[in-house]
């Protein structure tokens, strides 16, 4: 199984946060680069991987509040991939329910 970290605590925009994930996801160039490509690229996996995601702290705003989208896309695509694992570096995001 492939294990990949992934620290979203030093971004600063939504651009860097897919710029990031396609980088370390290895995904193609044509990544669109929003929460449907990023949904469509983790579903599409076919080989078992563990993703570790770590977070800044829950603050009030714009950017945090896209994080917690981004962690609710993996929540489901690890739903719909079998070979998908995410764990979340905070333990209670790794129960939370719907947080949008």
């Amino acid at each position: 199984m492939k294990k990949v970290l992934l620290d979203l605590k030093p971004a600063h925009s939504v651009e860097w946060i897919h710029e990031y994930l396609k980088f370390e996801l290895e995904f193609e160039d044509y990544y669109g680069g929003n929460l449907d490509a990023l949904y469509d690229e983790l579903t599409s996996i076919t080989q078992d991987i563990c993703l570790g995601v770590f977070t800044p702290p829950h603050e009030e705003s714009r950017l945090s509040l896209y994080i917690d989208r981004v962690k609710k896309v993996m929540r489901d695509a690890q739903r719909d991939n079998p070979h998908l694992c995410v764990i979340f570096g905070d333990m209670e995001d790794n129960y939370e329910e719907d947080i949008i």
